[in-house]
Parts: structure tokens; sequence; C-alpha cells
């Protein structure tokens, strides 16, 4: 059944990082729920990988040399090879440059680098197979502010292993719930996070405690949360009418002792022949490149670390590490059997933490507030809940979640005088993805290899940079004022203050009126100093006019050229980026460029930046309507 143009647009907005006029058009014609069931059925496709993005950049790829090899070509492998302070190494840098790429190049009519030099043939199937995964990029980034790494640690070194783990998310982002766990449980980068690699039994004559880290988080924020809760997401109380807390610390220290035995898959190192250690005591690190890890070979715990570990592959289990002995947990909802190898306790404790009762309420209030809003009625979070189930099944989540609104009520009124309460505050990625996807940003290299280092500084925000693994923003999180006397929250509100806020103006006037879109890097430092990274300058990068990105604004030019076709122009931005037209502020944007003269190409442009910036720092725009 065909939806009108304002539902498909604001359904687009929660169900993908973006979307242009033309797949506006699209789910109007075809229908939401038609577009959705065909976006959950496509197949993953493992060759849509976010490492092999990375590898392209970083080790190049048939033929075309990756920045590994520039950067040994122009200084020589011993001045970046770690023997000095500064290695060159897969920075956090190529992973958000892989990133972005793959991002702006998603169903946005723009093409893709695996099409360079691009035929009308390619670029047509390009953005065919592009379309297919709007929704698993979305869900992906969604699952990534609730299982959460960051390369604010020591991940920064190793982009590999942030593409490899972001391909966890991805292509378990319409699956298994249950599968997901796991496998984020065994990534080295979960690991090296949370502390959980190279974790080993207790010893009591050695004072040998297992670590607790992950332990922790992966009830607290990953599966079963604080408090017992009903399947609409309430909490449970006891006979006096308190919370019941859903773990204590006894729980705590019997999940720790599951998570022991873990450890990288094998060492390996950039640049083998270096010789690197610490104390004094060097070794070449050729020794032992591509041997497999034991806990207690002897070698230094440094070298069983980043940048010296494989990142990439799944932790392996060593279980003479492992605490072998009888674990029970949560009231004996897990009890596991003295004997038992590394591999099944793990196993078995996370089935059981993802088939808790509160999992499911927990994880999909998470779900739907990343998509649809800050404040879920208790009906909305138990219809999702009863999808997602024992097992954790994300596709019938997700479409629950996103269909739920379209007849229901979401979100619930405390009292007649409290706000709607159907938004949520885009979060300030979601906001610069969405415009610059909305017309179709491209550059004429075809590598939209955007290093993301203003986005994150200008808004404190970027994928896999959240400042803790409690992401970039609270769940319960409000502001004080309205929301909080509404008994309201409203995370996303912990980003905006008066730094970012004004910082996000400022970035989007410098975006259209400036001439200064995201920096894309496609080539090594300038800087004799700096030997290791890509150019980062931003005179330097803004000078590459191949590289510079541009919008696509054909259509939006056509129309600034008649100034009976104003009205059009106006609605049209404001169609795409808020999801309805005849916005209240019509009347003092078209004030705002009533003096250009249309008949002037630059003036024309003028009017049609004037027109996107103003709709994009405007609250119909920021605030996301279910």
């Amino acid at each position: 059944m065909p939806n009108t143009e304002q539902e498909a647009a604001r359904f687009l907005m929660q169900a993908t990082l973006g979307s242009n006029y033309d797949t506006i058009q699209q789910v109007k014609n075809q229908g939401i729920s038609n577009w959705l069931e065909q976006q959950l059925n496509n197949n993953y496709d493992a060759s849509d990988s976010f490492h092999t993005k990375v590898k392209q950049l970083w080790r190049g790829e048939s033929g075309n040399k990756g920045f590994r090899e520039l950067l040994k070509s122009q200084h020589g492998e011993t001045a970046i090879n770690g023997e000095g302070n500064n290695p060159a190494l897969p920075y956090k840098y190529y992973f958000r440059m892989a990133w972005w790429h793959r991002t702006l190049a998603k169903g946005t009519n723009s093409p893709d680098l695996a099409n360079d030099p691009i035929t009308e043939t390619a670029r047509v199937s390009a953005k065919e197979a592009d379309d297919k995964d709007l929704l698993r990029h979305r869900i992906a980034q969604a699952l990534s502010e609730i299982l959460v790494v960051s390369d604010n640690s020591i991940l920064e070194l190793d982009s590999e292993g942030l593409g490899s783990f972001y391909d966890i998310l991805y292509r378990n982002a319409l699956g298994s719930y249950k599968t997901l766990l796991k496998e984020v449980t065994m990534h080295p980068c979960m690991g090296v996070y949370l502390s959980h690699m190279n974790n080993v039994k207790g010893d009591k004559s050695k004072n040998i405690h297992p670590d607790e880290n992950y332990a922790r988080e992966i009830m607290q924020l990953f599966s079963i949360g604080l408090f017992e809760l009903e399947k609409n997401g309430e909490r449970k109380k006891n006979l006096a009418n308190q919370d019941i807390p859903t773990y204590d610390n006894n729980d705590i220290k019997q999940l720790a002792r599951v998570f022991t035995g873990l450890k990288s898959n094998k060492y390996s190192y950039e640049w083998p022949s270096a010789k690197v250690g610490d104390d004094g005591a060097k070794i070449t690190f050729g020794d032992i490149e591509g041997k497999s890890i034991s806990l207690g070979d002897g070698v230094s715990k440094t070298f069983k670390m980043v940048p010296y570990v494989d990142m990439v592959s799944t932790m392996t289990l060593d279980d003479a590490f492992h605490d072998k002995d009888s674990k029970s947990l949560l009231k004996g909802r897990i009890s596991l059997a003295a004997g038992n190898t590394a591999q099944q306790d793990i196993d078995q404790a996370v089935e059981g933490l993802v088939g808790h009762p509160s999992t499911a309420p927990f994880i999909c209030r998470k779900l739907i507030q990343q998509l649809v809003t800050s404040n879920p009625t208790p009906e909305y979070i138990h219809a999702v809940a009863e999808k997602f189930g024992a097992a954790g099944d994300l596709k019938a989540a997700v479409r629950e979640t996103l269909l739920y609104p379209q007849s229901n009520p979401v979100t619930k009124k405390t009292d007649s005088s409290a706000t709607d309460g159907t938004e949520k505050l885009k979060s300030p990625l979601l906001r610069v993805t969405q415009i610059l996807r909305a017309f179709g940003v491209n550059n004429d290299s075809h590598r939209m290899w955007v290093i993301g280092e203003s986005v994150k500084q200008a808004l404190s925000q970027h994928p896999l940079s959240s400042p803790t693994v409690f992401n970039f923003y609270k769940p319960d999180f409000v502001p004080h004022g309205k929301l909080e006397q509404a008994d309201k929250v409203a995370p996303e509100f912990e980003l905006h203050n008066s730094s970012t806020s004004i910082a996000y103006v400022n970035m989007i006037y410098d975006w259209l009126l400036g001439g200064a879109l995201p920096l894309v890097s496609t080539t090594t430092n300038s800087k004799s100093d700096i030997k290791n990274v890509p150019e980062l300058d931003p005179d330097k990068l803004l000078a590459r006019s191949a590289d510079k990105l541009k919008l696509n604004l054909t259509k939006e030019l056509e129309l600034a050229a008649d100034v009976a076709k104003h009205d059009e122009l106006i609605d049209r931005v404001s169609l795409i980026l808020c999801g309805k037209t005849n916005l209240t502020i019509k009347p003092n944007i078209k004030d705002a460029f009533k003096n250009y003269d249309v008949t002037s190409p630059e003036q024309r442009l003028w009017i049609v930046q004037t027109v996107i910036f103003m709709v994009a720092i405007s609250p119909d725009f920021v605030v996301l309507e279910a």
C-alpha cells in the first residue's frame, strides 16, 4: 500500500542513515511495509565488509598502493617500523575513512571506489547494490552505541580490528542477538577494550583474581541491565515495593571466572623486522611473528597486546588457564558444570544472559530509543520484546520497532499539559549523515575518505569513538526543565550543550556557505616530522580539488532559478530533511534570500545553500517525530 511523501520521509529518517528525494519517492510508491520487508530479507554479502575497505586503504589492492606502502616508499621502513617513537600503524583514521566512504556511497548515487573510473553501467549496478542494505547500515550504527568499543583507547592503533568488529554488528544486524553477543564476546577488540583478553583463572597463593570488567558490563550494558524488568520494560518490585537488582557482586565474580583463558590468536606486527621491546630488552619481532600465543609461553605481556597481536581473528581459548570449577549465578538461572571447557562456559553463559527475562525489554528499549523515540510506551516495549524473544531475534525486533508506530501510539503523556512526547533529538552524527546523504555528496576522485576529526571535535561524536563503554549519552539522561518535569528522558541532549549546539551551527554554515565540507585525505602527511599518518592539515586537504567534497544540487538549483518555484524549493528541502513541508519558518527562509538575483548562477547557489542551512539548523530538522 503506497504511503504519503511525508510518511515515507519520516520513516526513512528512522530506518536509514539518511535518504535522498529519489529514495523517498521509491518508498512512497512501494509502501513502507513492502520496502522494509525487502530490506529485512536481503542476504548479507560477505564481500561487503568494513574490514575489507580498511584493508584497501591501509594495504592497497589490485596494484593500487595503500597508505602503508606509500609511507614506506616515502620514508623508508626503518623510519616508520617502531624502532623510533612513532611507528606507522593502521591508526583509527583508516577505519573512519572506510566508514564514511561506505556510508556516503550507499544509496546516494555516489560512485564507489571499486568502480573507478566508473562507467554508467557500473554506476547503475553499484546503486542497485548499495540501495539494498540501507537498513542494515542503520541498525549496525545503532548497535555500535549499545555494544560499545571505542578508539578512545589503545584500539586507536588498529583500524583493521575496528573494521572487523564493526563487521560483526553489520553482519548480525538482522540476525540473532545471541550469535551477535557471542561474536562480540570473542572479538579481540572487545577483549582489549573490556580487558578479558589474557584473563587467567584465579590463584589465591599468587593473589591472582580473574578480571571482572567484561563480566560486569556484559550484564549491566549488553544484556540484563541493573534491575529486573517486566516484559514491558517497567521495573519489577519486591514485597517492600523496591526495585529488584538483577545481579550482585558475587554474580560478577562468578561470571568473571567464565571469561578466563581467552587470548589473541597469534603474534602479528606490521613491521616484523623491527627490534622492539621494553625495559631495555629488545627483541626482533620476526622471532615470534605469526606464532600462536600461549598464555604461559614466557613472552612478555607487552607483546600479548595491541599492536603486537592479531586483532582481526576471533580470540582463541587456552583451557589450561580457564577456571574449570562449577559456577552458578543469577539465582541459579545460569549453572555451569565443573569440567566445562572455556568455550562451553562462554556459550552457555551468553545464552543464559540473552534468554534472561530482563534482556528482551532492556535491549529493545535501547533499540527503540536509537531508532524511533526516547520515551516508548510500555505497550511499545512489550510488543518489540515479544518479537525479540529468548533467542534475540533482531530481524523481528527491528521490524516491530519500525512498523509499530505506523498504527499505534508510541509514547505516553504524563498529563494533559505535557509535550506530545513522540519526538527524539537526533544525535549529531545522524544529523550530518542525513545532510550529506540527502544531497548525494561526492568528489571527483571518487574517494570519500573523510578523516572524521572535525566532526568528532565539533560534535563530540563519531562511530566507535565514545568516551566510555557507556556510549556518548546515557539512555535515561534528561536535561533540567520541562522534559524532567514531564517525567521523560532525552538521551541525546547529553551531547547537546552550549558548546556543541553552537559548534553544530557553525560547522553546517562552513559546510554550506564556507565551501568546507568534511575533509577527505588521500595522501600521506606532508610534515617532515610526521611520518606515520595520512595528511591531516586542513589547508592542504582543502587545496586538493579532486578530493574536495561537493553536494549534488542540480534539482535545487533548477528550482532556485524561478522565483515562482521558491516555495517548492523550500518544501523539497524540508521534506528531505524534516519529513514535512510548509515549515513555520518558511517566511523567514524566503526573507533571508529575497534580495538575491536569480539570474546570477552564483546567487542561485547562495539561495539553495541558504535554504538548506536554515532548514538544517531548525528544530524541525534536529528533532525527529515518530
